[in-house]
């Protein structure tokens, strides 16, 4: 049943958001209403989760596989050392209900597959793509278009990432922009991939922001273009994808 009111200490607890132009009491029940699986729990992940967190997104899916080790920390700014050796589903679950107790955490220790995403897609309202690897992308771009669910995609590269929404008003998907992976990058394992440490903390900021406009309809959203961004030169450029009216 959908919730069309807030309590005393969520409208506290959200106010400086309440405030804001357009947004509201209205805005911020949508949110609570609002479901999303994340796809993945590492670099891109932590902001996304910490934001839609403190935002109040009623009901957070995560799907990860993997345990905590020394080598995230780097990037994956959810986890501690103490962490190591755990379930990075587990983890984030605990550490998201304590910043904000409101929120309900679904945990799914295991990987995306074909087998398993079109009954997962079905629970959420939006997906997000915070993986690191082509093979899981195409899983998603597949089982998204067949569940009518937009998703936001993402990736990072060394000293650059990138940020789209797909299969949502404009119906440009993640095959327009890449039909096949790239033979330069592996298909399956991003861990062979460097990357600064700070590149996917922004980029997974800009899908958290993504996430929030989409479900309370507020501003323009990166539906049918591709953002870019360069690190070294803090460069950004939108370039469209697919047919364009």
């Amino acid at each position: 049943m959908a919730i069309t009111k807030l309590n005393h200490e969520e409208l506290n607890r959200y106010q400086r958001q309440i405030i804001l132009p357009d947004f509201g009491e209205e805005a911020q029940i949508k949110l609570k209403n609002a479901s999303v699986l994340v796809i993945g729990a590492g670099g891109l992940a932590s902001p996304i989760l910490k934001y839609l967190c403190s935002t109040g997104v009623g009901r957070i899916g995560l799907m990860d596989g993997d345990v905590v080790e020394v080598s995230n920390l780097q990037r994956q700014i959810m986890y501690d050392e103490s962490d190591a050796g755990q379930y990075k589903v587990e983890v984030s679950a605990r550490k998201l209900k304590e910043q904000n107790p409101n929120i309900a955490v679904d945990c799914f220790n295991f990987r995306l597959t074909r087998d398993n995403a079109a009954d997962l897609f079905e629970k959420y309202d939006l997906i997000i793509d915070a993986c690191d690897n082509f093979e899981t992308r195409y899983i998603i771009c597949h089982a998204a278009q067949k569940a009518a669910k937009a998703w936001i995609y993402a990736s990072v590269f060394e000293y650059g990432g990138q940020v789209s929404v797909f299969n949502h008003i404009t119906q440009t998907q993640y095959s327009d922009l890449y039909p096949e992976a790239p033979d330069q990058i592996p298909l399956t394992d991003g861990e062979k991939i460097g990357v600064l440490p700070v590149v996917p903390g922004l980029i997974g900021l800009i899908q958290a922001s993504e996430a929030i406009k989409i479900i309370t309809g507020i501003g323009q959203i990166l539906d049918g273009e591709l953002l870019l961004y360069n690190a070294l030169d803090l460069s950004c450029r939108k370039l469209k994808i697919g047919k364009q009216d």
